[in-house]
């Protein structure tokens, strides 16, 4: 694994003169609305569509979640037309396969995509949605944070309504054992890189991956997950969804996640909320992972205003500077 990744890097290296040219001789449109700025190497038409759909997926959220908006600044999306332009700029840390990251300082959000095409939304939103979480619920348990991020990245418009529910995509999957924790779910504290699998939730550090103080070393986690086939994010969609949908979970789904955003203990909060222990509610994951498919909602949302982003070109210097920007931010 380590050289092949080395094998990736020094391929990524060997395009870093392409991309200085490219950088030199991009002309980015620009897209501004009243909380997002995105640029792109894509045309005015993706611009606008893209923005729309950020501001329609903010204004959703604001409202499910009874938040104000925690940026103080327009969060700035970069948007590149292929995979290809995108690469250069994957953080030294990130993921080599990811559709996306995200940057995050006290005033500025940034968001780059690779590409902007309706299929490629989820991937930024994915981001978005656990920025948003991250500051306006803290103390939410970061297992529940990744599920909602997994749940209302796939959020669209479709005939006039909000869908809410459909699977996200992942070119990287794994078969959900029988044999995995719920604890051990629970206990999941970051470390994981969007659209990977559980060995992205393993670090040494006792700040990401698995709470070291509840289930013992990062280490022996990661021991214990070499004998497992779990791929978490996919699992927590899956959890997420069925509390939200399944009518048994439903009702009581929002006093339960108002109990662990407060600091109650998610194995507590389930057993007082839905009188189940983590093993009825693991069997019921169980049978819910294996459905062969799942409830999408249609919800009646609109904005309070319409859309109406301001759209230019911006010439190469000004378009460099903002890549520049973005490759400082590694």
């Amino acid at each position: 694994m380590r050289s092949c990744y080395r094998t990736i890097t020094l391929a990524l290296a060997s395009l870093l003169p392409l991309a200085s040219s490219f950088a030199a001789d991009a002309k980015l449109v620009k897209a501004v609305s009243d909380h997002f700025e995105l640029y792109t190497t894509d045309n005015e038409a993706a611009a606008k569509a893209a923005i729309t759909h950020f501001e329609t997926v903010r204004g959703y959220l604001l409202k499910a979640f009874h938040s104000d908006d925690p940026f103080s600044k327009p969060v700035r999306i970069v948007g590149f037309r292929s995979p290809g332009e995108y690469g250069p700029y994957i953080p030294r840390n990130g993921d080599l396969n990811g559709k996306a990251f995200a940057e995050a300082s006290a005033d500025q959000v940034t968001i780059a995509m690779a590409g902007l095409k309706p299929a490629d939304y989820q991937f930024g939103v994915r981001d978005y949605v656990m920025l948003l979480l991250n500051r306006t619920a803290p103390k939410m348990p970061y297992w529940l944070r990744m599920g909602f991020s997994e749940l209302y990245c796939t959020l669209r418009m479709e005939n006039g309504q909000l869908m809410l529910g459909s699977e996200p995509y992942r070119d990287f999957r794994r078969t959900v054992g029988t044999n995995f924790d719920m604890a051990l779910l629970f206990a999941l504290n970051g470390g994981a890189m969007a659209n990977k699998g559980s060995v992205d939730f393993y670090a040494p550090s006792a700040s990401v991956g698995i709470g070291s103080t509840t289930l013992g070393s990062a280490a022996k986690m990661a021991s214990v997950e070499s004998d497992q086939t779990v791929d978490y994010p996919v699992l927590l969609w899956q959890l997420t969804h069925m509390l939200l949908f399944k009518k048994e979970y439903s009702s009581k789904f929002g006093p339960f996640v108002a109990a662990v955003t407060n600091g109650e203990d998610s194995a507590a909060a389930v057993q007082r909320i839905f009188d189940l222990p983590l093993a009825g509610l693991k069997q019921d994951l169980l049978f819910y992972v294996k459905l062969s498919s799942h409830a999408v909602a249609g919800l009646k949302f609109q904005l309070d205003k319409p859309v109406t982003p301001q759209v230019s070109q911006l010439s190469p210097g000004d378009s460099a500077a903002v890549l520049a920007e973005l490759k400082a931010a590694k």
